[in-house]
């Protein structure tokens, strides 16, 4: 049996969507083939339950090509985890005998095995759902994995020598995400920084992505000391540091998920949106604890986040401290 599993954005969904290939691989014996963004290969790069990636670029020329690919692969089940136009014209012209996605209002003929979504508490545990027209009844409940080498966890030693870390001795703060409201504040990630870091005696390691050196910069600065990174790192670079770190504190974002997936103490600030992450030791989630907390959407917000904008970097503190 030949399976494709498409996850093709956001980088945290495409680490999310992972574990699907591991419940496909062991329960079906089947060989897995994974398709994503360039991006998203770096993700996905080294699982030992994926047995090709398959890469589709921007532009129509591309998806044309990727296109062909998949039908010459024959296919015997395509999973649409995501449900994009590209993913949703690829899966029905895959010509794979089933395809698989979550049932959703209008446009469900792409697919031919549609899946009621169940909250299950945790989104990995809830995309697992879609292994049941495959007679998986009771799906695993597994967590993301991420694998790095020994050449990329050298180059992630190299890394901390050069900015006078070493292994153990600091903590990340990751204080961006994809979007602003998504986002506690980078100011008050550093008041938090600083605290911990004081109780800890760990040296603050802040991160950011290309495009949020100022951001991440206001945080640094606001924490008073700790390290701030000389410059954007790639996402397995990043994820070498990470391997090494004591733990790491940020949003309900990509580093946080990441952090989990190489099982990292996660301290996560929640605002209006949960579910994203389990209920398990390795994850500790800080929130101001409205009533009206989580809504779902910051879009549906009337309070100006106020589940973010009244927790402070002094409750935060309290919050997560007996768990460092």
């Amino acid at each position: 049996m030949k399976v494709l599993i498409i996850q093709l954005k956001q980088l945290g969904d495409i680490l999310l969507s992972s574990p699907l290939a591991k419940a496909v691989k062991e329960n079906l014996k089947a060989q897995v083939h994974f398709l994503t963004s360039p991006l998203g290969r770096e993700i996905l790069k080294g699982s030992p339950y994926i047995d090709e990636i398959v890469v589709l670029e921007r532009g129509i020329f591309p998806e044309l090509r990727c296109l062909l690919k998949v039908r010459s692969e024959r296919y015997d089940a395509v999973v649409d985890s995501q449900r994009t136009g590209r993913s949703k014209r690829i899966t029905l012209l895959s010509g794979a005998p089933l395809r698989v996605a979550f049932k959703k209002g209008g446009e469900n003929f792409y697919y031919n095995a549609l899946v009621e979504w169940k909250n299950r508490g945790y989104t990995v545990w809830e995309r697992m759902e879609l292994l049941k027209p495959f007679g998986i009844e009771s799906p695993p409940k597994l967590l993301p994995e991420f694998y790095l080498s020994e050449d990329e966890l050298d180059r992630g030693r190299e890394l901390l020598k050069g900015m006078g870390l070493t292994e153990g001795n600091f903590f990340v703060v990751s204080p961006t995400a994809r979007l602003e409201k998504k986002s506690w504040g980078a100011e008050k990630f550093g008041e938090l920084a600083e605290k911990v870091s004081s109780y800890t005696g760990l040296t603050p390691l802040f991160v950011y992505a290309p495009g949020e050196e100022n951001l991440a910069r206001v945080s640094f600065e606001s924490c008073g000391k700790g390290v701030l990174l000389p410059s954007p790192l790639s996402i397995r670079e990043f994820a070498s540091l990470v391997f090494f770190s004591s733990f790491l504190i940020g949003n309900d974002s990509f580093s946080s998920h990441l952090s989990l997936s190489l099982r990292k103490k996660t301290f996560v600030i929640h605002g209006p949106t949960e579910g994203w992450f389990p209920n398990v030791s390795l994850v500790v989630k800080v929130k101001k604890g409205l009533d009206c907390q989580p809504c779902g959407s910051w879009k549906r917000c009337d309070k100006n986040i106020a589940c973010y904008r009244e927790l402070s970097a002094e409750e935060a503190f309290e919050k997560l401290k007996g768990e460092l």
